[in-house]
């Protein structure tokens, strides 16, 4: 609104328009984690290979494009469980533990909260029920729907505001 105050409509318009294109980046972001999750949830053969064999942290960041340290978190917030290896107290992920994190990694790739990820992956490591994941997502959905209907809300009042001042 500033912008507009100070007769920068242009600037305000480009603003707008790079807000609904970001809006637009998340559907397009939470269509594409919902489609892995899913293969992921189902092992179907669109569900990317887990690696071969035990890993270390640092070989899972990097097969998963994230932190070592994102890791840590996800374990100290009870989402992951890698096992210690006796000798040298390295922590190692087996397959299982990789197809976890990547479930973790997409959730909050899509701005999903750590907090409601346990019951998701609780569902998941229990008979693969996918009832947490679906309303996980749908909650998702209805967020960038909401937003998208306020956004749409808000040009309205703008244009409004500019065609009649």
């Amino acid at each position: 609104m500033h912008a507009v105050h100070e007769g920068r409509i242009d600037e305000a318009l480009e603003s707008i328009d790079a807000a609904h294109a970001d809006l637009h980046r998340h559907r397009g972001d939470l269509r594409r984690a919902g489609e892995a999750l899913a293969a992921i949830a189902h092992r179907t053969a669109n569900a990317p290979a887990p690696p071969r064999g035990d890993l270390r942290i640092g070989e899972v960041a990097a097969h998963l494009g994230v932190r070592a340290s994102a890791l840590r978190v996800w374990e100290e917030a009870g989402l992951l469980g890698p096992e210690r290896d006796r000798a040298t107290g390295y922590r190692t992920y087996t397959p299982a533990d990789v197809r976890l994190a990547r479930v973790v990694h997409l959730l909050r790739q899509v701005g999903y909260p750590l907090a409601g990820i346990g019951p998701v992956l609780e569902q998941l490591n229990h008979g693969g029920d996918t009832t947490a994941l679906d309303a996980a997502l749908a909650r998702r959905t209805h967020d960038l729907n909401r937003r998208s209907r306020a956004m749409l809300d808000a040009a309205a009042h703008l244009n409004d505001y500019l065609t009649h001042p």
